[in-house]
């Protein structure tokens, strides 16, 4: 019996998952005992053979199963696994030597919450549009959630590196199995911020994500057609926060383009299937051609047949909705703060009230609305000095633009009682710029070389 489980849900990746195991044997000196459970779910490649010739220091546990979606795996690895703490890791993230315990040590810091790790891109060279868009995407979504004070939405939680108590996994029912293969995490992430749970960030519970080894334009196109299903059921089950969904501008929407979207994507959906998988084809020689503008148009079109198509399996011809039982409710409270009592006396009422939205004042002076926002967790202490930090630079900037300009200066009362603080994250801001080093120097000996065949 163990105190921690790192469940790993895989699929047909065995040399990715024997070298992410390799990475989990090999933590620093001092990491809590853990146990690795691999789910190997529908796996036709030498993964079983593979995991039954390891020998590893930490124990390797592995369970079967016939194929069953990503979601469903994790349940499953959840309800066997011996340890208090459960780790999910996705099985094509490499994991830094740091990795567990730095997720043990935020939830001896924070008890009771999810804690969420960085996994951005392994540094590699990317030359064409789509994966050169992946990994841009993959970097600025770390970027945003490492920002000190950045409050959690449902879409910004992921459990390919994700870690939380067994007890409050199981009481939140766990990952809904109609989202199989597509947006359970941001389903389980709205449970989350419904019910109140903390997420943290951990920047140094790090994994490097080989997305170049594993996505494909095809695998994108798959993935599009899941994800529209899937929002489709979301929509559904939280009506509350459909408005924040891609399917909300088709569902229930008049006018001809959008007649004619859903039009072919439930009625003619069957004979343009295989003129659309042609598709990333199409797209990788509109990119040998250079014709730029052209690929993007068509990337537009085909992601949004893929994702119609989706959704047309949940909403059939209808194409409608539940109505948004808040589209008819009153205002919500709006916590009222004054920082005339100190910093710490507001950021207590906040921690103690966990308002949907607040109005800070300092003195008779307004400083600003923490404001509510559909989807994202309550305000909390720890959003407070960021928040208020990024209100003095939004008041200081136009000052520091008139100054420049040789206007008169009026500076705004509040900025006198705050201090301009640099607020980062010198942690995981070190790995990024660690991240692009190593991309400069692959690029570098590409270049390199290049240049010595030529010779």
């Amino acid at each position: 019996m163990v105190d921690i489980s790192v469940i790993i849900p895989t699929h047909n990746r065995a040399a990715m998952l024997r070298s992410l195991l390799g990475k989990l044997d090999a933590q620093r000196d001092g990491t809590p005992a853990f146990e690795v459970l691999v789910v190997a779910d529908g796996c036709e490649d030498d993964t079983s053979t593979m995991l039954s010739s390891l020998r590893t220091r930490v124990p390797l546990r592995t369970l079967s199963l016939p194929g069953v979606g990503p979601a469903l795996a994790r349940n499953a690895g959840s309800q066997v696994a011996s340890g208090r703490l459960l780790i999910f890791l996705d099985d094509d993230i490499e994991p830094g030597e740091n990795f567990v315990r730095a997720h043990v040590v935020e939830h001896q810091r924070h008890p009771g919450g999810v804690v969420m790790g960085p996994y951005p891109p392994l540094p590699h060279i990317a030359k064409d549009r789509f994966r050169l868009s992946a990994r841009a995407w993959w970097t600025r979504h770390f970027e945003r959630v490492s920002r000190p004070g950045h409050q959690f939405a449902f879409t910004d939680v992921l459990t390919g590196n994700l870690s939380l108590e067994a007890e409050l996994f199981h009481a939140m029912g766990g990952l809904d199995p109609q989202f199989a293969r597509a947006r359970e995490d941001f389903e389980f992430g709205l449970r989350l911020i419904k019910k109140g749970v903390p997420i943290r960030f951990a920047p140094d519970a790090l994994g490097y994500h080989l997305e170049h080894q594993t996505a494909t334009l095809t695998g994108k196109m798959v993935r599009r057609h899941q994800e529209g299903r899937s929002d489709a059921l979301m929509a559904r089950k939280h009506p509350d926060i459909q408005r924040l969904l891609e399917i909300h501008r088709f569902a229930g929407k008049k006018g001809r383009k959008k007649r004619l979207q859903r039009a072919m994507a439930t009625r003619a959906g069957s004979v343009l299937d295989p003129l659309v998988k042609a598709g990333p084809r199409l797209l990788q020689m509109l990119e040998k051609a250079g014709l730029r503008r052209l690929y993007e148009k068509v990337e537009r079109q085909l992601n949004g047949y893929h994702y119609l198509r989706g959704a047309a399996e949940v909403l059939g011809e209808d194409w409608r909705l539940p109505t948004d039982p808040t589209a008819s409710t009153d205002e919500i409270d709006v916590l009222e703060i004054n920082l005339d009592q100190g910093l710490e006396a507001a950021e207590a009422m906040l921690a103690e009230r966990r308002p949907l939205a607040a109005r800070i004042a300092n003195g008779t002076v307004p400083v600003g609305d923490m404001c509510h926002q559909i989807g994202a967790e309550p305000w909390d202490a720890r959003h407070l000095r960021p928040w208020l930090n990024r209100q003095a630079i939004h008041g200081y900037l136009p000052v520091a633009l008139a100054e420049w300009q040789g206007q008169p200066i009026n500076v705004p009362p509040q900025l006198s009682d705050f201090t301009l603080n640099t607020l980062n994250n010198p942690s995981f801001h070190t790995h990024m710029i660690e991240q692009h080093v190593q991309w400069m120097q692959a690029k570098l000996r590409s270049a390199l070389y290049d240049n010595t065949s030529r010779s």
